[in-house]
C-alpha cells in the first residue's frame, strides 16, 4: 500500500515537473524580437535584383514582397546580425521590410495615420513609367504599416531624399509645360538607374511627340523654375526634414516602447575626383531636352554655332530676353527670313546657355557634386531630430558607391549601412534583450497574512501571534487591516476568526485589495 502511494506521489511529482518545464519552454519560445524597416526605394533594395527590363521586384511593397524581400537589402543584411544577437540572448528575431518605393516621409506619416491613403507621387509615377493602371496594384498600406510598427521593438527609418527630389520632379511631371513634362520624365529616368543616353532618348521622343505644343514661354518658363531650384534648395530640405520627424513622431505615438534607428543619407556620387565627370550627367540630360525642345519650338535643325550671347545671371532677365525673341520671330516672322534665323539660333543659343547654368541645381540637390551641401545640411537636420526625441542618428553619408548615375546603393552599399546599423545600435539591442522582466505583482487577499493565497484558520494563529507581539514569518502586513481603521489589532484577529468559522463578516476577506 506505501509502495502505491509512493509510486502516485512520484507520478504526480513528475507530471508537475513535465508540465512546468513545458510552461517555461513556452515562455522561452515567446521571447522575440521584431526590427523594422521604414524608407523608400534605397531601403526597399531596389535596383538589386530586377534582371534587364523586367518590373523591380521592389516596385511594390505587398504582402508577398514582405514575405519574399530582397535578400541583399540592407533590412535583411542587418537582420542576421540581428538573429546572431538574439540567439545569444535566446530570442527569436525576426526583421519585415516594409519601405516603400517612390513613398516620400510625408507619404509615410499618412499612411501610419490615415485608413485608406496610398503615396500620390507612387501612384502617378507607376501611371508614367510602368503603365496606365498599374498604380492599381498600389494598395494603402496602412493596415501593413501598422500590423508591424506596433509590435516592433526597433524601427529604422530611412526617408527624406523623395521629399526633396519629388518636390522638384514631381511638379514638372504634372506640369502642362511640355518641356518641364518631358524634361522631368527624362531626369525621373535617371534616378530609377538608366543610363543618360537611354534617359535622353525617352526624353527627345516626348519632346518630338509634344513639338507642336512647344511655345517661347514654355521655354521661359522652363528657365525661371529651373531658376527657382537653386534659390528655394534650403527650403526643400526644410520641408524634407519636417516631414521625416513627422515619421518620427508618428512611431512614437503608435508604438512609444520601440527604439528607432534614424538613418542618414547618403552621397551616391561619393566624394573623390574621380566621380566628378558624373555629375555633370542630368545636366547633359536637361540641356539635350532643353536644345531639343528649342529645335521643335521653332521647326529648324541647326547648331548652335558661334553665336555669341552674353550670359545673364537673373532668371527673369532670361525670360525677358526669350520675351523679346518670341515677339521679334512673331513680327518678322513673314517679311523678314534673314531675321527670322537670326533669332532662332539666338534662342538656342540662349537655351544652351540656359541648360548649361541652370540644369545643374537638379543634380545638385538629387545626388550632388562632391560636398553634396543639400544632402548634408539635410543630414544635419536628422542628426537634431534624432537627439531630440531620443532616436539613434546613423550617419550613412560615405558609404561605397559605383561610378554611375543610379542613386540607389549597390549590395555593398547595402551591406556598409547594415554594418553601421548595427554598431549603432546593437548596445540597445542587447540591453533591451537582457533585461530581466518583472515580476508580475502578487495578489495580496484581505486577511491572508501568511501569503499562501487563501483565508484559513492558520492566518488566524499568524493574526494572534503578531498582536501578541511575537515574531511571525513573511507576515502580509497589508492584509492584516481588516477593518480598514488603519490599526493592526485584537479586533481584525476577531473578525478573521470568525470568517474562518464560518460566521457572516461585512469586510470583503479573502478578496484582492490591490486591483
Amino acid at each position: 500500500m506505501i509502495k502505491r502511494i509512493l509510486s502516485a506521489v512520484l507520478a504526480v511529482t513528475m507530471l508537475g515537473s513535465i508540465a512546468t518545464l513545458m510552461a517555461s519552454a513556452k515562455e522561452a519560445e515567446a521571447k522575440t524580437y521584431n526590427y523594422v524597416c521604414l524608407g523608400d526605394s534605397i531601403a526597399a533594395g531596389y535596383g538589386l535584383t530586377a534582371p534587364g527590363t523586367a518590373v523591380d521586384p521592389a516596385l511594390i511593397l505587398s504582402e508577398d514582397l514582405i514575405a519574399n524581400p530582397v535578400q541583399t537589402a540592407y533590412a535583411q543584411v542587418f537582420g542576421e546580425r540581428l538573429a546572431a544577437m538574439g540567439a545569444e540572448k535566446g530570442y527569436t528575431t525576426k526583421a519585415t521590410n516594409i519601405a516603400s518605393t517612390a513613398y516620400r516621409a510625408e507619404d509615410v506619416a499618412k499612411t501610419i495615420y490615415q485608413q485608406g491613403y496610398k503615396g500620390e507621387v507612387a501612384a502617378h509615377i507607376l501611371e508614367s513609367f510602368v503603365g496606365e493602371g498599374t498604380s492599381e496594384a498600389l494598395v494603402p498600406y496602412h493596415d501593413i504599416y501598422r500590423k508591424y510598427i506596433d509590435d516592433a521593438d526597433m524601427v529604422s527609418i530611412q526617408l527624406g531624399g523623395n521629399d526633396i527630389v519629388m518636390g522638384i520632379i514631381y511638379p514638372m511631371i504634372k506640369s502642362d509645360n511640355p518641356i518641364l513634362n518631358d524634361t522631368a520624365t527624362a531626369v525621373a529616368l535617371l534616378l530609377f538607374g538608366k543610363t543618360p543616353e537611354f534617359a535622353i532618348g525617352a526624353g527627345a521622343k516626348l519632346i518630338i511627340r509634344d513639338k507642336d505644343k512647344i511655345t517661347s514661354a514654355h521655354v521661359a518658363e522652363a528657365v525661371k523654375f529651373f531658376s527657382a531650384i537653386k534659390k528655394d534648395a534650403e527650403k526643400y530640405v526644410e520641408n524634407s526634414a519636417n516631414n521625416v520627424e513627422s515619421v518620427v513622431s508618428a512611431v512614437q505615438d503608435v508604438n512609444p516602447d520601440a527604439d528607432i534607428a534614424l538613418i542618414g543619407m547618403y552621397n551616391p556620387y561619393g566624394n573623390s575626383l574621380e566621380y566628378q565627370g558624373q555629375v555633370r550627367d542630368a545636366c547633359t540630360v536637361m540641356k539635350n531636352m532643353f536644345v531639343r525642345a528649342v529645335d521643335e519650338a521653332v521647326d529648324i535643325n541647326i547648331e548652335v554655332g558661334d553665336v555669341e550671347i552674353v550670359p545673364v545671371q537673373e532668371a527673369e532677365q532670361k525670360s525677358e530676353d526669350l520675351k523679346q525673341v518670341s515677339f521679334s520671330l512673331q513680327k518678322y516672322l513673314v517679311n523678314n527670313s534673314y531675321f527670322k534665323e537670326m533669332q532662332k539660333e539666338r534662342l538656342k543659343a540662349l537655351l544652351t546657355i540656359a541648360a548649361d547654368e541652370l540644369a545643374y541645381p537638379i543634380q545638385y540637390l538629387t545626388a550632388g557634386k562632391n560636398v553634396d551641401p543639400q544632402m548634408r545640411l539635410l543630414n544635419e537636420k536628422l542628426q537634431v531630430i534624432a537627439e531630440n526625441h531620443g532616436a539613434t542618428y546613423v550617419n550613412v553619408y560615405d558609404i561605397s558607391n559605383e561610378c554611375n548615375t543610379d542613386p540607389h546603393p549597390t549590395v555593398e552599399g547595402h551591406k556598409e549601412i547594415a554594418d553601421r546599423l548595427e554598431a549603432a545600435m546593437a548596445d540597445t539591442i542587447l540591453e533591451k534583450m537582457s533585461a530581466v522582466d518583472p515580476e508580475p505583482e502578487k495578489e495580496v487577499l484581505l486577511g491572508d497574512v501568511d501569503g499562501d493565497g487563501e483565508v484559513t484558520v492558520m492566518d488566524a494563529l499568524a493574526m494572534q501571534k503578531y498582536v501578541s507581539d511575537k515574531p511571525v514569518k513573511d507576515f502580509v502586513v497589508e492584509a492584516a487591516d481588516i477593518n480598514g481603521d488603519g490599526v493592526v489589532d485584537t479586533n481584525d484577529t476577531i473578525l478573521i476568526q470568525k470568517y474562518t468559522a464560518g460566521k457572516t463578516v461585512k469586510y470583503p476577506i479573502g478578496e484582492p485589495i490591490n486591483g
